[in-house]
């Protein structure tokens, strides 16, 4: 068992008691008269994942877009959803998410045209039982987002969203309307506020409730300005390197002075990349090891690397607090989520050990195993707020199938309201 509690330490064997969707005692052997018993043998139990930057809308473009500019030029798809359609892409991202072993995600609903899009995605948050913040866009074609707007999804949230449903605020191109609508968000208590990097030109309106997204080349004054500011950053791992961006700049935001609990790890885009938070972290790995590597000067030399004995500034178990605690941190939750502390809200992940790209073996490392060896295919058991949403490694209650060919059927229907031309599948 891994808590991710800097307080608590890892049991080898033990238990984890919840009561009406949270966590009321973590210890080796609990005695809980009349509970259901779930058997996590060989399997490691920790928090569920938590995502801090996804555009869940445009994940019914999977296998329209390789590369940035073929994902830019397809946001000229938005005019041809319908309000169902906002429905459908985020039930297929966040249904995706949760077979993953996410419990938390953040909609960064960049794709948003009205109030009818945005109860249709919170409707589909909630109906799938995820944990998630929706950040409501500022400014919608050059016109700032009223507040009566903002306090109408407020109170959808309240009356539907059982607990686990926030609201927050993207500013996006904001120009004019940036710093009152930072104010209307503040007084709101809105959280997070961000948008692509444009809020840096504000050193004297942000806070610790922004995020800064994704980051690959990114300047030692912006280092020093999120290390002052205590902003939040969203890494891409999975986009970032695919469309040649850059690496995740880990070992330049520790070293520069960036606590880990303001280093998150984002989903990004599904339609470029699945939703896989094993591939994430052990990209975070490797990208700050690369990095701690090139500052050595010890690039392509493997015994120079051996003989040097690097002592490794991100390790196995940083990446799982990144993809955990540090995530519920920089979305305003992590005294309600990120660790199995008891007192926390129930969200807590079986992972097998008994698969072949595993090894119940006595005396290996968990952290090492998660993280390096890990698919979203031996997430066994996922439970939010202390709902089962998947058990035995399939989603409860939900026609994956259905689901599925929904989302297709979607696509086809955008892409012929739109006139899109056949692709070309060479590629």
């Amino acid at each position: 068992m891994l808590p991710v509690d800097p307080a608590m330490k890892d049991l080898v064997k033990g238990d984890v008691h919840i009561r009406d969707g949270q966590i009321i005692a973590v210890s080796e052997r609990i005695e809980a008269s009349g509970a259901e018993v779930i058997d996590a043998s060989e399997m490691i139990v920790l928090p569920g994942f938590v995502d801090t930057h996804w555009h869940m809308w445009d994940g019914l473009w999977r296998g329209l877009v390789n590369d940035a500019t073929d994902y830019f030029n397809r946001h000229d798809l938005l005019p041809y959803y319908s309000v169902e359609d906002h429905h459908t892409a985020v039930q297929y991202a966040a249904l995706e998410a949760i077979n993953a072993g996410y419990t938390t995600c953040h909609n960064w609903a960049h794709g948003l045209r009205n109030y009818d899009d945005v109860q249709a995605e919170l409707s589909a948050l909630e109906e799938t039982g995820i944990r998630a913040k929706l950040s409501y866009n500022g400014v919608i074609q050059n016109v700032p987002t009223p507040a009566a707007d903002l306090k109408r999804a407020l109170d959808w949230i309240a009356a539907h969203g059982k607990g686990r449903l926030g609201l927050g605020m993207t500013l996006d191109n904001a120009g004019e309307y940036f710093k009152p609508q930072v104010e209307l968000a503040r007084k709101l208590k809105l959280r997070p506020i961000t948008d692509h990097g444009g809020f840096m030109a504000y050193p004297d309106v942000i806070g610790p409730e922004f995020i800064l997204t994704h980051g690959a080349g990114i300047a030692p004054e912006a280092v020093a300005m999120i290390a002052g500011k205590k902003l939040g950053v969203a890494l891409c791992p999975s986009t970032d390197p695919m469309i040649g961006a850059g690496l995740p700049p880990v070992y330049a935001l520790i070293e520069g002075g960036v606590p880990l609990d303001n280093i998150s790890m984002s989903i990004d885009v599904t339609c470029q990349s699945p939703a896989d938070p094993f591939a994430g972290m052990r990209t975070l790995v490797n990208s700050s090891r690369i990095q701690q590597v090139e500052a050595s000067k010890l690039t392509g030399d493997l015994l120079g690397i051996a003989h040097k004995g690097l002592k490794w500034v991100f390790s196995y178990r940083d990446a799982i607090r990144v993809g955990t605690l540090s995530g519920a941190h920089v979305l305003g939750l992590s005294d309600q989520i990120g660790s199995l502390t008891p007192g926390k809200r129930a969200d807590v992940i079986l992972v097998r050990t008994d698969q072949l790209n595993m090894l119940p073996a006595a005396n290996t490392n968990p952290a090492f195993q998660v993280v390096q060896h890990a698919t979203p295919t031996d997430v066994d058991t996922v439970i939010i707020d202390g709902i089962i949403r998947k058990r035995q490694g399939k989603l409860v209650g939900v026609d994956v199938h259905a689901v599925v060919e929904k989302a297709a059927r979607a696509q086809e229907a955008i892409r012929k309201r739109a006139h899109m031309p056949v692709l070309d599948t060479t590629l």
